[in-house]
């Protein structure tokens, strides 16, 4: 049984289509860098998490409930560890990348570095004023900060998102 659309009618289908798969990959996208930004907008929490100390588990005994709940969490507190010391290497890095460059580039690396790394967290309104620029400004060179940084922690995959 075959159906008979006009012109029109497939053509409304077709945009249905692109626009909806446009929006698609616009929020997968977006969740991909966010990734990046809630990855930074944890910090300090990742850092704390480091820094609690757990009970150690002997491994003569049989492990009762209690300890393969320990057990549990010290694969937790391994995995934020490399994590981190990966995040930390990739930070190292962008810090050297734009401090060698431009202002602008000199700026974006010490928005991120105050708006989530350093102690204490400063607003993006204090940022404006320290840096005499607008609080649009700080925002661009925030996204374009974590765009780059994706780019470093993702690898092609960061870049590709971006391209999206």
């Amino acid at each position: 049984m075959a159906i008979d659309l006009s012109d029109e009618t497939i053509g409304k289908i077709v945009d249905g289509l692109i626009k909806r798969n446009k929006v698609f990959s616009k929020s997968e996208s977006e969740r991909e860098l966010r990734n990046t930004k809630e990855l930074l907008k944890n910090y300090r929490l990742l850092e704390n998490h480091l820094d609690v100390e757990l009970p150690s588990i002997d491994d003569d005994t049989p492990l009762s409930r209690y300890e393969l709940s320990l057990y549990s969490l010290l694969g937790y507190r391994a995995r934020s560890k490399e994590m981190l010391g990966f995040v930390n290497e990739i930070i190292g890095r962008y810090r050297e990348i734009c401090m060698q460059g431009s202002p602008e580039q000199q700026r974006r690396y010490k928005i991120i570095r105050d708006l989530y790394i350093g102690k204490p967290t400063i607003t993006r309104v204090k940022l404006a004023q320290r840096f005499s620029c607008d609080e649009k400004t700080i925002r661009r060179d925030e996204r374009r900060a974590i765009n780059e940084l994706s780019v470093m922690i993702f690898g092609i995959d960061g870049l590709n998102d971006m391209s999206k």
